[in-house]
């Protein structure tokens, strides 16, 4: 609940965005792949069924939350990876079926804008995320991502100016963050309602390499310990 006062203060308050020395914008899902040291988890919206070429409107029992435990228009628990929580301001959660206005397979967003995104939590802080996000084919939109720490307040990354065109054609956006990241929340212009997100992936970065500054650190540390045993011998 901390992330909805947060949205409001920072619109309120104009908050400067800031970044760790390890954060940066992630340009493809085979980038994020090599960051992960492989596929990380995923979660690709096939857990409800919904007709081809359909969309379905659903109510869950957790409210404004929807999470591995929910239990939506009677389907579920399990419609959604244990790591994540999805969760609204406003709107409602949908999911689309395959076909439907150019959707590759199914999808998911809720039916509310830029004031009201929609909120995706980690269970646990990752490393590296990514997600394909799309506006309905023979519509556009411009979608805009804010990436939380660890404690879930502090914005500490902004994606803004995603294109996202009317050819209906997924487009990939990522974050990468050593101190941590706690969720993201997703709002768009152009279209009142949130993007249409698919194939979420997520994990622990493994392939990062020290910083400069963490080798010279280290190099200090080393150097210590070798000045404090020779002064015993």
């Amino acid at each position: 609940m901390a992330k909805f006062g947060k949205l409001a203060v920072a619109g309120l308050l104009g908050i400067a965005l800031v970044g760790g020395a390890n954060a940066a914008a992630i340009g493809s899902r085979a980038a994020l792949q090599v960051l992960l040291g492989g596929p990380g988890t995923l979660e690709n919206f096939e857990g409800y069924s919904v007709g081809a070429g359909g969309a379905t409107g659903v109510s869950c029992d957790t409210g404004s939350v929807l999470n591995a435990s929910s239990i939506c228009d009677g389907q579920g628990p399990g419609l959604v990876n244990s790591g994540i929580s999805l969760i609204k301001t406003g709107g409602g959660f949908q999911w689309d079926g395959a076909g439907y206005f150019g959707a590759p397979s199914r999808e998911f967003l809720i039916g509310a804008g830029a004031s009201q995104p929609l909120i995706v939590d980690f269970t646990s802080a990752v490393n590296a995320f990514g997600l394909d996000l799309r506006a309905f084919s023979g519509y556009d939109a411009t979608a805009s991502i804010d990436i939380f720490a660890a404690d879930d307040v502090t914005v500490i990354g902004t994606l803004s100016g995603v294109a996202l065109g009317s050819d209906g054609i997924p487009v990939f956006a990522g974050w990468e963050d050593a101190g941590g990241i706690g969720g993201f929340s997703l709002s768009q212009s152009g279209q009142s309602w949130s993007p249409i997100i698919d194939n979420v992936e997520w994990g622990g970065a493994r392939n990062n390499t020290p910083e400069p500054g963490s080798l010279a650190l280290l190099g200090l540390a080393l150097g210590a310990v070798g000045l404090s045993r020779r002064k015993r011998t």
